[in-house]
Parts: structure tokens; C-alpha cells; sequence
């Protein structure tokens, strides 16, 4: 199955976008027992975005050749 490169660009785009919504929910004050899970989770999903972003770029680098 082939899947156009703006698609991919957009559905990037949309993951990010929910994945920086979780980091900013994680981000609030929460009980003590779960400070450590959240913040452990928090920068798992900000190695995500970081690793994301770099291949949305790399998908508009390609698209942006293509045109």
C-alpha cells in the first residue's frame, strides 16, 4: 500500500500536536505517589516529539524536492 507524502506530513503534524497535549497534561501538579511514573512518562513523550519532528522535516525536505 502506497500512502502520499502529505499524508504522512499531516498525520506527523496531528501525533505531535496530541502527544505535546499529553506532555502539557503530565506537566500539572498530581499526588506525590505519581510524580515519578508521570514525569518518567513526560520524558519518554518528549524523546517521541523530538524524534517526530525530525522526521516531519525530513518528509516536507522531501516534498519540498519533489515540487
Amino acid at each position: 500500500m502506497k500512502y502520499n507524502k502529505q499524508t504522512m506530513i499531516d498525520g506527523l503534524k496531528r501525533s505531535i500536536e496530541q502527544t505535546e497535549a499529553r506532555i502539557v497534561e503530565l506537566s500539572k501538579p498530581c499526588v506525590k505517589s505519581l510524580a515519578f511514573s508521570r514525569s518518567e512518562e513526560r520524558d519518554l513523550l518528549k524523546k517521541r516529539v523530538k524524534k517526530m519532528k525530525e522526521q516531519l522535516e525530513e518528509l516536507e525536505d522531501e516534498e519540498a524536492g519533489i515540487d
